[in-house]
């Protein structure tokens, strides 16, 4: 059994002995080409995504209905031939299994009640608890994604960072700014960092869940990592970060782990590498990718970081992009080709096909 974090859980078995492109690449092994998957792969912009999503008018309840979760965790590996499949949920499971109150709305997103006082988070630690049965579904998405696919396929397991979750759950839309995080973390310090721990064990259990049940990766979203002043950054991103990512190797020493701080500068970057615990950094379109590979791929295996933007438009461009950052960083071990964020809804179809294409055939040039 392997080690549990608070709760048990028992050991997962291999699905075959096949291991996936995108293991080997996490353990900086050599492989015969790049393995490919992308955020946010399953979504809005597939017509059969679009087609399951209409039978739930409550997303959460979409995303904790495991044959649907599974259905469209599967579509977007089984029509464009990518290596891995990463579970479709939503970030916001966790502050969901804590009791604090989620909702989306059509054309708004997602809507989190703000915390406003320190005892309101005292009171989610009593909730830690309840993360297993409330995130029961998930478990159960992994577990079927896992049988429906070979082994050589992977499935990566997910969550929001940290201090994602935070700003989520004080500032209710971090897209338009993080005045109330800001100001609760100055105001508050205890109870911000009380915030941070909680959050940090949440989604330690909940990485923890989803290796049980068969994940052979798991990601870390620190999305609004890119929204965090210097001056809070240690405290607020980098010690969570490594804090969580060192709770699920201790727990689960097989499974690598994947930190994505979108916005991170080289220096903080660096930091991360070098604290020894996670196996990749999966890099924001603004990182230069000459850069990550002479400093970052020799210590760590390294993931992205094409524009999104670009699956948009015309294939060509978008093509010429991708060849170019695969004969940056795939011409050694430790590269997994990704995006710098994940895929928008206008995403065309077509232009995924042709990265996929491009990256199955892909071999350097001389």
């Amino acid at each position: 059994m392997e080690k549990a974090l608070g709760f048990p859980v028992p050991s997962r078995k291999l699905h075959a002995m096949t291991e996936s492109l995108l293991v080997q690449a996490l353990n900086r092994q050599p492989v015969p080409r790049p393995p490919l998957w992308l955020m946010r792969q399953a979504g809005r912009y597939l017509p059969e995504y679009r087609t399951v999503r209409a039978r739930f008018p409550d997303f959460m309840q979409f995303c904790l209905t495991p044959d649907a979760a599974t259905e469209v965790t599967l579509q977007p590996v089984h029509r464009f031939g990518l290596d891995a499949a990463i579970i479709f949920a939503d970030i916001l499971t966790i502050p969901h299994a804590l009791g604090h109150p989620v909702t989306f709305s059509a054309g708004h997103g997602p809507r989190v009640t703000p915390l406003t006082t320190p005892q309101q988070v005292q009171a989610l630690a009593a909730r830690l608890d309840e993360i297993p049965r409330s995130l029961a579904p998930v478990a159960a998405t992994v577990r079927q994604t896992r049988a429906a696919l070979p082994g050589e396929t992977a499935v990566i397991g997910f969550c929001g960072g940290p201090f994602t979750l935070a700003c989520y759950m004080l500032d209710e839309k971090p897209a338009q700014g993080i005045p109330n995080t800001l100001a609760f973390a100055s105001q508050h310090p205890e109870a911000f960092a009380a915030l941070l721990h909680t959050l940090t064990e949440a989604c330690a259990r909940y990485l923890s869940l989803q290796i049980a049940a068969g994940a052979d990766a798991v990601q870390v979203f620190e999305s609004w990592a890119i929204a965090c002043p210097p001056a809070l950054w240690q405290q607020a991103v980098h010690t969570p970060l490594t804090e969580l990512a060192r709770k699920v190797r201790t727990a689960h020493p097989h499974t690598p782990v994947i930190l994505f701080p979108r916005g991170a500068n080289q220096p903080q970057l660096q930091a991360l590498a070098a604290s020894g615990v996670a196996q990749g950094l999966s890099l924001s379109t603004e990182v230069p990718l000459g850069w990550a590979h002479q400093s970052l791929q020799p210590h760590i295996a390294i993931q992205g970081n094409l524009d999104p933007v670009l699956m948009t438009g015309p294939a060509a461009p978008m093509l010429a992009v991708a060849q170019a950052m695969l004969q940056t960083a795939a011409t050694a071990p430790g590269y997994i080709a990704n995006l710098g964020h994940g895929l928008t809804p206008d995403t065309d179809p077509d232009n995924l096909q042709c990265l996929a294409d491009l990256v199955r055939n892909w071999q350097p040039t001389r």
